[in-house]
């Protein structure tokens, strides 16, 4: 496995791990969240079926606790302005991901998100990293997920091969960039995987063809298996603030009950509107900057 030298640098810049000591955030609050048209299976089953739509106040100060959080573990959260045209800006993560000590501006599929990298792209630069631009395919931060030396890269709804294509050519020197394969009806693969600290993932198994599975279970023998409720409630979609402290939703007890078992210090938080735009607390977190260690 291909490891880079810089990753094993304290004082780099950039982020090079999921779970290096979180230090920086862009985070954006759901002001004007609303669908215009449900772009994920979630939103098509609580739009579609009937069920409570989410609550905007509930929603945004649940979003808030988040933020004084990450802000309480010394995290220092930054601000994109929340645009009224653009409703789904909460979800910092799908708009980039920091490798190493370069941002990588996604190439959005859904047209209602295209403009939200145009608006963060200058606001990005400002952290002294360098910005790359896919020149080929749909690449979203969601579906990227960094860990020792690798790049899981998720292929399914939105990033497709022509995006894992530009990441193994930029980064295949210091990464081993590897896709994973799963159904599309699940949005992105932070949704279905989540790497931890110390060797645990948590794990949607029905969502991935065999070989995926395979090439998972190589790196992480020992899962959480999720359960088709706990997918639903995003159980996947943890925050890492270190290789020890996840910051988890208080609507999946019996993950964090896992989790706390492992030995990881668990925060929890009641998430239960901002669920129901189809991500949670990683969706709705851009790393900037984490410790190397």
């Amino acid at each position: 496995m291909k490891t880079s030298v810089r990753a094993h640098q304290s004082f780099a810049r950039g982020c090079h791990s999921e779970t290096g000591r979180l230090r920086k955030v862009v985070m954006c609050p759901p002001t004007f969240f609303r669908i215009l048209e449900p772009i994920n299976a979630v939103q098509l089953l609580y739009y579609s079926d009937g069920l409570p739509k989410p609550e905007p106040l509930t929603m945004v100060r649940q979003h808030k606790r988040l933020v004084d959080v990450l802000r309480a573990e010394d995290v220092e959260v930054d601000f994109l302005p929340p645009v009224r045209d653009l409703p789904y800006q909460h979800a910092t993560r799908d708009v980039g991901i920091v490798i190493g000590d370069t941002i990588v501006l996604s190439n959005l599929k859904e047209k209602t998100r295209q403009l939200e990298t145009e608006i963060v792209e200058p606001i990005l630069g400002k952290y002294g990293l360098r910005v790359l631009i896919p020149d080929q395919g749909f690449l979203e931060g969601g579906d990227i997920i960094m860990d020792n030396g690798r790049l899981w890269v998720g292929l399914g709804a939105r990033t497709d091969e022509w995006g894992a294509e530009f990441l193994h050519r930029n980064f295949g020197r210091d990464y081993d960039v590897i896709p994973l394969r799963f159904d599309p009806q699940y949005t992105h693969l932070d949704t279905i995987l989540g790497v931890l600290g110390r060797g645990h993932a948590l794990l949607y198994e029905p969502a991935f063809d065999p070989s995926s599975l395979k090439r998972i279970y190589k790196v992480y023998p020992s899962v959480i298996s999720l359960t088709d409720k706990e997918q639903e409630n995003a159980g996947a979609n943890v925050l890492c603030l270190s290789r020890d402290e996840v910051v988890s939703i208080a609507e999946n007890q019996s993950v964090n009950k896992q989790l706390r078992r492992l030995g990881y210090k668990v925060t929890t938080i009641p998430f239960s509107e901002v669920i129901k735009s189809g991500g949670s607390v990683r969706c709705d977190t851009l790393p900037v900057e984490r410790d190397t260690t």
